[in-house]
């Protein structure tokens, strides 16, 4: 009986001792901050399309063995979700694999990612399911201290912020956000007068992290006054934008294609001496 216990003890000792070593890492309160925040926004905006169901922390990509795996988990075109979406319309989203989008579009997606992976950043991994089929799957989130990094899903969406000052203004700006809050790209665009004699000057500006931004501006030059026509476009992560001045309308003609997000606008700022 003594030798029983004593085996008994013993196999208890190796189990405390085997869970003790392979205990699943725990995610420091910031990072669970910043994940649940993000799943709660996300499902009050998307749940009866594409809901988030739960979330487990993986730890911190620690090693550049483990930053190569990551690597090609969050770029394997057979695995990797995306979803296209209208920011004017919250309700409509559409699934797809990235190996459907074309070739040029997946080279473009990878480097971008490429450009976003970093080591020491936390690794979540979000568990999704689409009410509507049932069909559910995993992707994995890049998440810091201060801000989530990437996630195929979230990355695909953002929100746009337009500011124009007021009547008698000359400038105006667009803000893009990813999902979760930080700033993602902006356009902006000014116009300034000076005399007499009359001088026009102007300038434009835009930038977008994982996916491109354009605006295009031309400036009409009157005895009296300065007329810049702007036009300007963005989409994410991937696909096309074109901007091209029709003489016929005065205006331009926008064409933007993504499978993700897009936004895109014209207008005309005018001064006069």
């Amino acid at each position: 009986m003594k030798r029983y216990f004593s085996a008994i003890l013993a196999l208890f000792l190796v189990a405390v001792l085997i869970t003790g070593c392979f205990q699943l890492p725990k995610a420091p309160d910031s990072i669970k901050t910043r994940v649940n925040n993000v799943i709660e926004k996300w499902n009050n905006l998307y749940a009866n399309e594409l809901e988030i169901i739960s979330w487990n922390y993986e730890g911190i990509l620690d090693d550049p063995v483990k930053y190569q795996e990551v690597l090609a988990l969050l770029t394997d075109p057979d695995s990797v979700r995306i979803v296209h979406t209208d920011i004017t319309d919250p309700g409509l989203l559409s699934l797809l694999l990235l190996s459907a989008v074309p070739a040029d579009s997946q080279k473009e997606f990878k480097e971008s990612v490429e450009g976003l992976v970093e080591i020491g950043q936390h690794l979540v991994k979000l568990k999704w399911k689409a009410p509507a089929s049932g069909e559910e799957f995993v992707t994995t989130a890049l998440v810091e201290e201060d801000n989530i990094v990437w996630d195929s899903i979230l990355g695909s969406v953002v929100e746009e912020e337009f500011e124009i000052t007021p009547a008698g203004g000359k400038s105006g700006e667009v803000t893009i956000k990813w999902f979760w809050g930080a700033e993602r790209g902006s356009i902006s665009w000014s116009l300034e007068c000076s005399g007499p004699p009359l001088q026009c000057s102007y300038d434009s500006k835009a930038k977008m992290t994982s996916g491109e931004a354009r605006i295009e501006t031309r400036l009409v030059k009157t005895e009296e006054c300065c007329i810049l026509y702007y036009g300007w476009a963005y989409r994410t992560p991937t696909g096309s934008i074109s901007i091209d001045w029709n003489p016929e309308t005065n205006q331009y003609d926008i064409e933007v294609s993504s499978w993700g997000s897009t936004g895109s606008g014209q207008g005309i700022l005018e001064c006069c001496m």
